[in-house]
Formats: C-alpha cells, sequence, structure tokens
C-alpha cells in the first residue's frame, strides 16, 4: 500500500509540475504525509527534483529569462540554507499560512486586475530569499516564484522555463545541504528509486499536454494551480 501512495503522490505532483513548471511538493506533500513525516517527505522529493531540473532545464533553456535567475539567484541561496536549517529542528507553519494567503491574495488581483504590480515587480532579491527558506522547509518555493515570473512576463514558454530554471536553482542546492544535515538515509533513497517509473510517465504525458494549450488556457490553468497551491498552504 505504501509504494502505491508513494507512487500516486509521486506521479500527480510531476504530471502538474511539467505542466505548468511548479507545484509537483503542494500536490505530492499532502498524499506523502500519510506515510512519511515531513522531514522524509521533503527528503524524497528532494531527490527526485534533481533529476527533473536536470532534465527540463536543459530541454528548456533558450526559453530562460536569464535576467530573472540573476534577480532571484542571491536570495535563492541564502534562503535555502536558512530554509534547511529551520527544517531540521521544526517547520514555523506560520511562516506557511502567510505565504498561502499572499499567493491567493495575488492570483485573485490578477484575475480581477490582470495587470502588473509594480512594487513586486522590483522585489527579486526578497522573493528570492523567501522562495529559497520555503523551498528549504517544505519545498515549496514554487508558488512565489512561480508569482514573480507571471508578474514580469505573459508568454506561457518563458513563464514556464524560467520558473523551471530558477527551481533548479534551489534543487541542486537543497542537496548536500540535506547531506550535511542528516536528512537522507537508505530507506529514502530507495523510495525515489522505486518512484521512478511513475516520475517518468507523469514527465511524459505532462510534456504532451503542454504543447496541446495555447497562451490563454497555459495562463488559466497557471493562475488555478498557483491559487490551489495557495490554499494548500493556507489549511
Amino acid at each position: 500500500m505504501d509504494i502505491i501512495i508513494l507512487s500516486v503522490a509521486i506521479f500527480l505532483g510531476y504530471f502538474v509540475q511539467t505542466i505548468v513548471g511548479f507545484a509537483a511538493s503542494l500536490i505530492a506533500f499532502p498524499i506523502l504525509l500519510y506515510i512519511y513525516n515531513i522531514q522524509e517527505a521533503s527528503a524524497i522529493m528532494a531527490i527526485l527534483y534533481v533529476f527533473f531540473s536536470t532534465v527540463l532545464v536543459v530541454k528548456n533553456w533558450v526559453n530562460i529569462d536569464k535576467k530573472v535567475v540573476i534577480e532571484v539567484l542571491p536570495g535563492l541561496i541564502v534562503g535555502m540554507i536558512l530554509g534547511v536549517y529551520l527544517l531540521k529542528f521544526g517547520s514555523p507553519i506560520i511562516l506557511k499560512k502567510a505565504l498561502g494567503l499572499f499567493i491567493v491574495s495575488f492570483v485573485i488581483y490578477n484575475f480581477i486586475k490582470n495587470k502588473e504590480i509594480i512594487i513586486f515587480k522590483k522585489a527579486g532579491l526578497l522573493v528570492g530569499l523567501l522562495s529559497g527558506i520555503f523551498g528549504g522547509l517544505f519545498s515549496a518555493g514554487g508558488p512565489l516564484l512561480a508569482a514573480y515570473i507571471h508578474n514580469k512576463n505573459s508568454r506561457k514558454e518563458i513563464i514556464r522555463a524560467t520558473v523551471i530554471g530558477c527551481l533548479g536553482i534551489i534543487n541542486f542546492t537543497r542537496i548536500p545541504l540535506f547531506f550535511y544535515s542528516d536528512l537522507f538515509n537508505a530507506n529514502l533513497l530507495r523510495a525515489a528509486i522505486i518512484s521512478i517509473p511513475s516520475f517518468c510517465l507523469a514527465l511524459w504525458l505532462g510534456h504532451i499536454l503542454y504543447n496541446r494549450i495555447n497562451e490563454n488556457v497555459f495562463r488559466n490553468i497557471f493562475l488555478i494551480i498557483l491559487f490551489l497551491s495557495g490554499v494548500s498552504l493556507i489549511v
């Protein structure tokens, strides 16, 4: 039964992430927490995120907005170090709920106004820092980065690729930090290996669906997933 739960969680999470560029943890985590604690679930996702980033960053390199990556890079690295440190000693849930409230508010504003938030557009360093912290704590650095990048660009391939690129920094930074903090063990590595077939299936089917949707459909799916991600952080 545990293998089924693990496989379903990984498939659903990475299927959505392949389409929009983020949200794997926010979908997979609630399912994984039936059989793992938050540190164990974070470790399993961290391993698979490295595979995801290796494949998708290379595939989407030409569409990544490198200027945005540079804006958030210093904050992401510092934030990841802080986030993994906090994860080792506990998970401050109040921060998770605050992030969720911000994400929900951002999506509602976008559906009502459908225009840029100027102040948010210049907050790259802060967005990077907070995304790094939440990435280290809950493997949930994607929603804030996704909101920031969506606020700066309207093209689906640029949004998705840049989110994937920024999250790649989090994903590759997280692994050595997890090893240093003793958050990996043989059982978690084995669980990650067992979930690889469902992970690969999710990437394949997600890529097929992504190529079949247009800009407007992508924007609506993107904002809906972002909204649900925010809600999942609050509840």
